[in-house]
């Protein structure tokens, strides 16, 4: 598999990142979703917390990444291709995606930061 896309596929590098992404994303959502199963002060919910912000971080650090990784080759053609406006709503979306991946953990940091949480 090569390690640059090229205008028929992505690259193998590029397809692992977006699957690690999607995993983590949905690991960082559950862990806070669990925290609510447990007391306040628990061992459990701090250790769920902790968990939040490590795999938040780790985000993060990995769509820098594939930022880097996505700047590298070109994406592949889509065969055939489609509509205009199709074509701009899915850049939209993907700028949205990415900014929503460098964002959330910003804000997250800034809100604990804030408040003073650890």
């Amino acid at each position: 598999m090569p390690w640059k896309n090229s205008d028929t596929r992505y690259s193998s590098l590029s397809i692992a990142l977006h699957w690690l992404m999607v995993v983590l994303l949905a690991v960082v959502y559950a862990c806070i979703e669990l925290r609510g199963q447990f007391p306040k002060g628990s061992g459990a919910r701090t250790l769920i917390v902790e968990m939040h912000f490590m795999f938040g971080l780790t985000v993060f650090v990995l769509v820098w990444l594939r930022l880097f990784a996505r700047s590298l080759g070109v994406a592949p053609r889509i065969v055939p291709a489609p509509p205009q406006w199709q074509s701009r709503l899915a850049t939209l979306v993907h700028a949205a995606l990415y900014a929503l991946m460098i964002g959330m953990p910003i804000a997250g940091w800034l809100i604990v930061s804030a408040e003073g949480i650890r």
